[in-house]
């Protein structure tokens, strides 16, 4: 757990460059001369570059507001702020602040990431691996948050030296082309630099193979079926091989697996467990929210103020009720299928009365992968997921296509979920919808869904058509934010 306490005083630092990609004076940033001397300035960089995923702003609230409500898996509770209610409806305005905020923490992690990338190589006092290593997380870092951008925004600002003056917070729009060829560089770099240690809350060279398949499936899908934007793509086969090769990587290391336990898989107390490939880390003994997580208490349902047991015995508090689970999402899951019936209990009990919670009500069924038994008030360790195992497996079957490998990997997730074998003999289109699906079913709300729909080019055909929503604007990017137009001349 050091890393995670070493993250709770990362915002302690300074001289690092942390400037946010608004038109602010940049904080925390001293000259170079005063720092980037020693292994352990190279080392707090790192800290500093990891510690703004866990903000409330970033993966420990807004990520997941902004990436699960548009979908069919979450809605709200009829008093949520009007800001949240535009992602649910599928009517974002550029002067939205979630959006706002979550743009703004993304280019902040990029310009950590760079600080890191730009300073540390110089650092002749320490040996050449630790450097590597170091640098080759930051190439990852980098690479995540363009992903994010790249996927939430399309065209996006492309800043890759660290930003320490207010003159140089303008950038122009780099295109999706420049961006993804600089995460897939990113990526490619992080492999060679880094290793296969799995470190507490950090990623490695497993982490790095993964996210590049799915930056890879990615591409190639948006491609294949026409999303505007991917026009650029020209070899989607090569992508998909590419991606096959990533995914094996990883599903052939023995250092990770597919727990058959899925409540194991997001039991705060195993958190290095086989699956675990990278997750934004928490710990509930942090001094202040984003180094411990509230994101649990948005999930779990009010029941009367009251602490109220699961099925199970485990014993909660009771939450916010924040976001509830659409019937959408519910009703297509199989009976039988664990990913529900584990996953989504629909039964407490207070005072030894059991009440059973429908899903049309106002607490309702509710997801257990971000719940913290243990919290202490409000504070929890639980974690976000980023990568696990089953995402990537399901990146090797979609990759693969109707293949025995590619059979055989989505029936491995299958299996876990106590479902029987996907049908066989499917057309390569026929199968990529089933691999959409079954990730619809087993990642739902952890940031994937809306990113799945956009790059099938589903996003009408699913949410509209299957499901009765309505999209106001472009359903495949949200726009920029107007103040960062506003501010920024080059946009």
């Amino acid at each position: 757990m050091q890393f995670l306490k070493t993250l709770g005083l990362a915002v302690a630092l300074t001289g690092l460059a942390t400037a946010c990609s608004l038109k602010e004076e940049p904080y925390g940033f001293i000259s170079q001369t005063n720092f980037y001397k020693t292994e352990s300035d190279a080392n707090a960089a790192l800290v500093y570059a990891y510690a703004i995923l866990p903000e409330i702003e970033y993966y420990s609230r807004g990520f997941i507001t902004i990436t699960e409500l548009p979908t069919e898996d979450i809605t709200l509770k009829p008093d949520a702020g009007a800001s949240n209610f535009e992602f649910d409806r599928l009517a974002v305005r550029a002067d939205n602040v979630d959006l706002t905020t979550t743009w703004r923490y993304a280019y902040i992690g990029i310009n950590r990431a760079n600080a890191v990338i730009g300073n540390v190589p110089s650092i002749t006092a320490m040996a050449q691996a630790n450097r590597d290593q170091l640098v080759g997380e930051a190439y990852f870092l980098r690479a995540l948050h363009y992903f994010n951008v790249v996927r939430l925004f399309g065209a996006a600002p492309l800043h890759t030296t660290p930003v320490t003056s207010l003159s140089q917070t303008n950038a122009a729009k780099g295109t999706m082309q420049e961006i993804y060829a600089l995460i897939t560089d990113d990526l490619k770099k992080a492999i060679a630099m880094t290793d296969v240690t799995r470190r507490d809350g950090r990623a490695n060279k497993v982490a790095a193979w993964g996210l590049l398949a799915k930056v890879d499936a990615t591409l190639a899908s948006g491609k294949n079926t026409g999303v505007p934007g991917y026009e650029f793509v020209t070899d989607a086969a090569a992508l998909y091989a590419e991606a096959k090769t990533m995914a094996t990587n990883v599903t052939t290391n023995t250092s990770y697996g597919l727990d058959s336990d899925l409540k194991a898989v997001f039991d705060v107390t195993k958190k290095s467990g086989p699956e675990h490939i990278f997750d934004v880390a928490t710990d509930r003994s942090g001094l202040t929210e984003g180094n411990f997580s509230k994101l649990p208490l948005m999930f779990i349902p009010y029941i009367d103020g009251a602490v109220f047991t699961l099925n199970d015995g485990t014993a909660l508090k009771s939450g916010y009720n924040h976001f509830i689970t659409e019937p959408a999402l519910y009703n297509s899951f199989d009976p039988a299928d664990k990913r529900k019936t584990d996953l989504i209990p629909n039964q407490v009990t207070v005072n030894n009365k059991t009440t059973t919670l429908g899903i049309n009500d106002y607490s309702r069924p509710f997801t257990r992968k971000f719940i913290d038994p243990g919290q202490v008030g409000e504070q929890t360790s639980a974690n976000t997921p980023v990568l696990r195992y089953a995402d990537v497996l399901l990146l090797l079957a979609e990759a693969s296509g109707p293949t025995t490998e590619g059979y055989a990997a989505i029936n491995r997730v299958r299996a876990r979920a106590g479902l029987g074998a996907l049908t066989p003999g499917l057309s390569a289109a026929a199968f990529f919808d089933a691999v959409i699906q079954e990730r619809a079913w087993e990642l739902c709300f952890e940031g994937n869904r809306l990113f799945d729909l956009r790059r099938s080019h589903k996003m009408e055909s699913v949410l509209v058509q299957k499901y009765g929503k309505t999209i106001t604007g472009d359903a495949y990017y949200f726009p920029i934010p107007s103040r960062e137009v506003d501010l920024n001349s080059l946009l």
